[in-house]
């Protein structure tokens, strides 16, 4: 199972599941920050004060994404690292540390994809009405800004947003990630706020740094009904996929809403805003772990809800259902639907029970058993015409795993998290060797 020449391989990590260094070199506090505060939110009471402790280990970890034999690093930047209000003054110590960060994956010939969110808005931009408020693309463009003069001279490629989808719907109306709001309405005006400051992030970037590529990453969803599903309810499952994906894809893409949920973002749309989010973008972030089964529901926001998987289906730690053909048909529906966008993989993982043998080391046989399986999708999206130029496997470390706190491990590296070193486990060999070959060996790790 090769892939065509001049495929990249990559890895992802993100700033608050890895970084730490909560209290150093005035760094301003984010939402997770706040909502771990609040008991009952995280499980174990976790919190990313020090996570990977990455603020100071970086070295460490780049040094192990060479070895790995990754072309591409996408991470993300704290937003209150460089910015503790949000706006306003810079901190110094913050943007020198991303300074230090580019310029070392540079000297390990790792291309830099930073990413400027990953669900870590600086709580002072909270207080001010967080995404709710349409402002926030403002400050959005200003802190792209920042970034841009001070890492464009080095930055391979740019990320807008990672899964915009979670921040609205999960943070903003389940209440199950930070801010932890539980308002359908705001979630909608939330949405829209995302596209809006993602397209002026495109034209801050355009104007700055031309000619080097930007995009953003959807966690791209197909939905799956189950038996209960009666005839008539078989539009829920285009209502759902226009939710999870349409919102955020159709605006870029194809310049519009999805005609399902028109009524609920057109009193928010202004004059001029569907050209500043249908800017072009060069490519589409893909992120994508599981199948999605619904069931219909009633008296909610939206006529269906998410449940488990079939009891026949392999799950991980996450609960979620193991099956490499909804990847493939993630990645065939943007081939179908969206224009065949250039598409980059940039998570794809699972998390499983890694329990160290005697010597220490962690035979991850599952986790190889699904990037072998979820590699097939990708492979057989590509060889039916899906324009797929890269993949990242998450993640590299195992790491903070929001509200489920330090339970879910997902890492090619095993991180004990007292001592905080750093083990390269089974799967972490077998994707170097991916990696190296340019293709997956079905035998052996």
């Amino acid at each position: 199972m090769r892939f065509p020449d001049g495929f990249r391989w990559g890895v992802s990590t993100s700033s608050y599941q890895i970084e730490g260094g909560a209290p150093d070199d005035g760094r301003g506090p984010s939402i997770w920050d706040t909502y771990c505060a609040s008991p009952g939110r995280v499980a174990n009471g976790d919190t990313g004060t020090v996570a990977c402790d990455h603020y100071h280990r970086w070295e460490e970890d780049l040094d192990l994404i060479r070895t790995l034999g990754a072309q591409q690093y996408r991470f993300s930047i704290m937003w209150g690292r460089v910015l503790p209000d949000g706006t306003g003054v810079t901190n110094p110590k913050g943007l020198d540390f991303y300074d230090r960060l580019v310029d070392g994956m540079l000297e390990r010939g790792l291309e830099p994809w930073p990413c400027l969110y990953h669900w870590d808005l600086p709580q002072a931009l909270q207080d001010r009405g967080g995404w709710v408020n349409r402002d926030s693309a403002g400050w959005f463009a200003d802190y792209t800004a920042l970034m841009v003069r001070r890492l464009g001279d080095r930055a391979r490629t740019w990320v807008t947003f990672n899964e915009p989808s979670v921040c609205a719907w999960v943070g903003n109306e389940e209440g199950r990630h930070a801010p932890g709001l539980t308002d359908p309405r705001a979630a909608v005006r939330v949405a829209h706020h995302l596209n809006l400051a993602h397209g002026r992030a495109v034209g801050v970037v355009r104007d700055l740094a031309p000619g080097v590529p930007v995009g953003f990453v959807l966690p791209v969803h197909t939905g799956r009904p189950l038996p209960q599903f009666a005839e008539r309810d078989a539009h829920l499952v285009g209502l759902f996929e226009d939710k999870w994906n349409g919102v955020f894809l159709g605006p870029v893409h194809l310049g519009r809403y999805p005609d399902s949920v028109l009524d609920r973002f057109a009193p928010h749309i202004q004059p001029g805003d569907m050209a500043e989010i249908s800017r072009p973008v060069d490519y589409q972030g893909v992120n994508h772990y599981f199948p999605t089964y619904l069931s219909p529901a009633e008296g909610t926001a939206w006529p269906f809800k998410i449940v488990e998987p079939p009891k026949y289906l392999r799950r991980t730690e996450m609960n979620w259902g193991i099956d490499g053909h909804a990847f493939y048909q993630a990645l065939d529906g943007l081939r179908r639907d969206y224009g065949n966008p250039p598409v980059y993989v940039t998570e794809n993982g699972a998390a499983f029970l890694d329990i160290p043998g005697p010597d220490g080391r962690i035979d991850d046989q599952d986790r190889i058993a699904y990037y072998r399986d979820y590699l097939a999708g990708m492979h057989r999206a590509m060889t039916e015409g899906a324009d797929i130029r890269g993949y990242m496997p998450w993640s590299l470390l195992d790491n903070f795993e929001w509200a489920h706190g330090y339970n879910k491990r997902f890492g090619l590296v095993h991180v004990d998290y007292q001592s905080l070193k750093r083990t390269p486990k089974a799967s972490f060999d077998f994707m170097r060797r991916v990696m190296h070959e340019n293709a997956v060996p079905m035998t052996g790790d």
